[in-house]
Formats: structure tokens, sequence, C-alpha cells
């Protein structure tokens, strides 16, 4: 007959009752028997068949995995099932892009994992993220999604309200899962697995913006699905600050977008700043030198066409990632283009814009508003896109400091020569007049790629993406 049996859940004494004799789950210990499942209310969910709680030796829950002392929190709810069977969570992580832009795209490599501890809050600013480091939580699982944003969490403790992560650098929703049945395939909705859209609904990267009239990357912003009450000016309570350059402002007054480079100090508040097209300080070195120390300490920096000079001007070694040349219009629109598939996340691009309808060809892209001054790149700088008619590259990116071993990078640029956003902002028009109301375009949603991309965590980008421990 079972027995009675108690477990330490988060701090929180937890009666689990005769619901786990349904599951065909028992306390054992890797390999040998443990104390037995009883009476007295239960966190363990039906639903799935064939399972025993893993414990250690000394009987009951007493044991880690595989009897390696204690277990702990919702370790003590992880199962052992009959052979072919798992407790798993599915699901596919999307962008929050609300319906009225049509369907969410799914995301690849971002984080998703079942925490046994307390997950800590994010720090605004620059900072070094390194993929492979430890996440907040103590995670149980983890995994990373696939170009298609599809994650598997394999060995998923059982039971009601069963914390869920999902990260991509700084942007990060924590969420609960009612129900996890032992030993049965859990799928989980599409908006539970979404990221948030308000700061209210997670944790949102601070963003730097200097209004560009050619390029309004808030609009693109606004179409993934951060929520307008996150734009404001500098100083807002928004996770999206719009500095005034050529392009938008906001209600209730925008600082010049010279504030914003003329100080390290304030460039570091920020998680990301994008530079859209002539949004530069060009012949201003001292603010080329505060860009391209935000960069070297773990800043994200975004730049498109006439904005390169925050590249090929600044100090060195940051000219010597590419072969630059006079900046020139392209003559042809659209462009053919191509994405470089000879390293991983390049390899994830072109699938990524298959999938999602972006493109019918495998690793080929049509580009408009394309302009022309880089030629090359020089390694380790990723080559994104390039046309090869005429011959240039179209997007590239490196990781910070330049020369340093992968190791010991913290931050990334990324340049684009072309236009991401489609049509004119009028200087001074208050956001969001300038954006339309349309889905994303093919071309939008390379930026959106690039701009997840670019929020993640740093690694050698040789290789395959690294998930935390």
């Amino acid at each position: 007959m079972l027995q009675p049996t108690r477990v330490l859940l988060l701090g929180t004494v937890v009666g689990l009752g005769l619901g786990l004799a349904g599951l065909g789950c028992s306390a054992q210990s890797s390999g040998q028997q443990g104390g037995n499942a009883g009476h007295g209310g239960g966190n363990i969910g039906g639903g799935g068949q064939g399972g025993s709680l893993i414990g250690g030796s000394g009987g009951g829950f007493g044991g880690g995995i595989g009897g390696n002392g204690p277990c702990q929190g919702l370790e003590c709810q992880q199962v052992t099932c009959d052979p072919g069977k798992s407790t798993k969570l599915t699901g596919i992580v999307h962008a929050p892009t609300p319906p009225a832009y049509g369907q969410a795209d799914p995301l690849y490599n971002v984080i998703v994992y079942i925490p046994n501890g307390s997950v800590d809050p994010l720090p605004d600013g620059a900072a070094c993220d390194k993929c492979g480091a430890p996440v907040s939580g103590s995670p149980l699982v983890a995994t990373l999604t696939n170009s298609k944003g599809e994650f598997v969490l394999d060995n998923a403790p059982a039971g009601k309200n069963i914390p869920l992560v999902i990260q991509i650098g700084k942007w990060r929703r924590q969420v609960v899962v009612p129900d996890v049945p032992a030993c049965a395939d859990t799928a989980l909705p599409d908006d539970l697995t979404r990221l948030p859209r308000n700061k209210q609904e997670g944790d949102i990267p601070r963003i730097a913006i200097a209004s560009s009239p050619y390029d309004a990357e808030e609009c693109i912003l606004r179409k993934i699905g951060i929520d307008d009450s996150e734009f404001t000016g500098a100083g807002g309570a928004g996770r999206v600050h719009i500095f005034a350059g050529n392009g938008a402002t906001v209600a209730g007054g925008t600082q010049p977008m010279s504030l914003l480079w003329s100080s390290l100090d304030t460039l570091m508040q920020y998680d990301m700043t994008l530079f859209p097209c002539s949004s530069v300080a060009s012949g201003d070195a001292t603010a080329m030198k505060n860009v391209f120390d935000y960069a070297n300490a773990g800043g994200r920096v975004f730049a498109t066409d006439l904005s390169y000079p925050w590249i090929e001007n600044a100090p060195d070694p940051f000219p010597g990632t590419s072969q630059w040349i006079p900046w020139t219009g392209i003559g042809a629109d659209p462009l053919p283009s191509f994405v470089d598939q000879t390293f991983p996340k390049g390899q994830a691009l072109a699938e990524w814009l298959q999938y999602i309808g972006a493109t019918d060809v495998l690793g080929s892209i049509p580009l408009h508003e394309t302009y022309h001054c880089v030629d090359g790149v020089n390694a380790p700088t990723l080559r994104w896109l390039y046309s090869t008619s005429p011959a240039s590259v179209q997007t590239l990116s490196f990781n910070t400091p330049v020369g340093v071993a992968p190791e010991n990078q913290c931050g990334r640029a990324v340049y684009s020569n072309f236009h991401i956003a489609n049509g004119y902002t009028d200087l001074g028009t208050i956001y969001p007049n300038e954006c339309n109301t349309l889905p994303l375009t093919p071309q939008e949603r390379v930026l959106e790629f690039l701009l997840f991309d670019l929020a993640s965590c740093v690694q050698d980008d040789q290789d395959d993406p690294i998930p935390p421990k």
C-alpha cells in the first residue's frame, strides 16, 4: 500500500496525493526504490503514464537526480518514465507582434528554460552578456529555439503551475504553465510563448533611436510588437527612447540626438542604440570615440546606410573590419541579394526567411533602396547579405572589442547598406504618425531577425549557438 510522503517545493511543503499512482509514479533513486507516494493533495497532475519521481538514496524525495544528494524544489517533480516516454514541453517562441500587423514571426536562438529558483531583475544598460554563461533562476532544464522558433524541453518537472522563462538578451518573459502531465508531451499555446509587448508583461531592452527621415526604425519596433506606451523621449518611462534627428519626435518633447552620443555615460544607459540613415556625428571625434567605447563595453550598435561613419570613421580597429569604398548608389531596384550561409546564424537567417514566406528561394531575397560603400569584409567580420552584380556587401556584423579572443568579447555592431523601412518622415513628425499599419515587409523582416540577434548573447559566431548553463 502507498504511504504518504511530503515534498519541500520552493519553500512550501506540499503533499503528494494518490494521483501519483495514477501516473505510474513512485519515488525512487537512480536504480533503487525509495519511499512511496501517498495521500495528501496533489501538485502533480494526471494524464501521464508509466513514470517514477526521481529521488535519491535514503528513500522518499530526499535525494536529487541520480542520487547526488537531496533534490531541491522542482527537481523533486522530475519523473523517470517508461522507455519511449518523457515529460516534455513543446512550443514556438514568437515575436510579440499584435494581430493588427499580421502573423507574428517565430524567433531563432531564444533561450527557453524552467527555473528552479528565483529569477533576478535585469539591469539596464550595456553589459557583458556571454553565451553559455548561467542565466538567472538556476535552470532545471533549458534549450534554444531553432530557425522555426520551435523548442522542446525534455525531462520537465510534472505538476501544476510550472514556471517558464523565455529570453533572448534582455528580452524576457516569465509565464506559468498551468498543468504539466507526467510522461506526456504538452504543447504550449502561442500566446503563452511570445515575448512581451510592454514592461508589465516582462523585460524589454532599453533602446535608443536617433530618428531618421529615411529609416523610421521605431516603426519596425512597433510592428514587431512593442506597445506605443513604451516609446518616449529620453528620461521617459518607456523602453524605447527617441532622440530627435531629422525624423520623428515624440509628444512631450524630444532631446536632440547629439545628447545621446556626446556622453559615454548616456550611451551606457542603453542596451541597444540604433543609428538609422544619416543619424551620425560626422567629423565629431569625441562622439566617434564614445560610440566605440560603448560597443567595446558590451553595447549593441545598429547603423544603416549614411550612418556608416560610425564604423568607417571610428577609432581603430573598427575601420579595418570591412573594405570600404566611397558611398554610391547601386543602380538596381530591387537588387538581387543573397544570404551568406557559411556560418550557423547565416544559415538560420536563410531558412527563417524562407519559412516565414519572405522569400521563395532559400538564401535569396530582393532588396530595395540599396547603396554601396562596402566591397567585402575582413575576418572575423560576418557578411550576412551580399550581391554579386554589382558585387557588394549589404549587411555585416562584428563582435567587440575587435581583435581580442571571442571569449573576451562583449558587444556587437551591425551595419546595413540599405534602407530598412519604407517611406520618408518629415522633420518633427510626432510618433507614430510616420508609421504605416501594414505588416512587416520582407526587407523589414531582415531587420527583425538582426535586431533580435543584436540583442542576444555574444559568442564566436562561427560556432553553433551555445545554450546557457
